[in-house]
């Protein structure tokens, strides 16, 4: 198998977890996680493993923009699915085999944030909905943080906080859309 970053390159066979078999690009350090010995690992030793540290945080840049990628088992392009949850990176799929590239710190980063013993839900339905969701409120606070400014920003989300858990929530609304007419 050719690796899906560096075409000319092989793939060699590593362990990317005790028991988790999985292949490297020599070149780009990515890897090739076949679906089957995810699956296996997971069964045998997810739950006992840890994430890394709270803490640990490897700068990883978006490469949801990148160029498709070809799948080193199948031939098929790769899907691109967002992880989030703090990441701001894609993991690539197969959809005939199911294996998963990685690039070069994603293992780790999906490790610092408990989200590799649960890779396979990052591309369900529901999981992909919610960055969806997340990707949306992120840009509707920039838009607001750009209209206001950093500060007014600051002052009216402080506001919506203390206003979210008064008990007179309501009165309070309705005094502020009240014009006085």
């Amino acid at each position: 198998m050719d690796s899906p970053v560096h075409l000319d390159t092989p793939l060699q066979p590593t362990e990317l977890e005790p028991g988790l078999s999985a292949f490297v690009c020599p070149k780009s350090g990515g890897h090739w996680i076949p679906l089957s010995s995810y699956f296996t690992w997971r069964e045998l030793h997810a739950s006992a493993t840890r994430p890394l540290p709270p803490g640990y945080h490897p700068e990883l840049a978006d490469d949801c923009a990148q160029r498709a990628l070809i799948c080193p088992e199948s031939g098929y392009l790769l899907v691109r699915y967002r992880v989030g949850s703090g990441l701001n990176f894609c993991v690539d799929r197969s959809p005939k085999t199911g294996g998963v590239w990685l690039d070069a710190g994603e293992w780790e980063a999906l490790k610092s944030k408990g989200l590799h013993d649960e890779l396979h839900l990052i591309f369900t339905a529901p999981y992909q909905a919610r960055i969806l969701s997340e990707v949306a409120d992120t840009r509707l606070e920039d838009r607001f943080r750009a209209r206001l400014g950093a500060e007014d920003y600051q002052r009216v989300t402080d506001f919506r906080s203390w206003l979210r858990k008064h008990p007179k929530r309501r009165d309070i609304v309705a005094y502020l859309l009240d014009d006085g007419t």
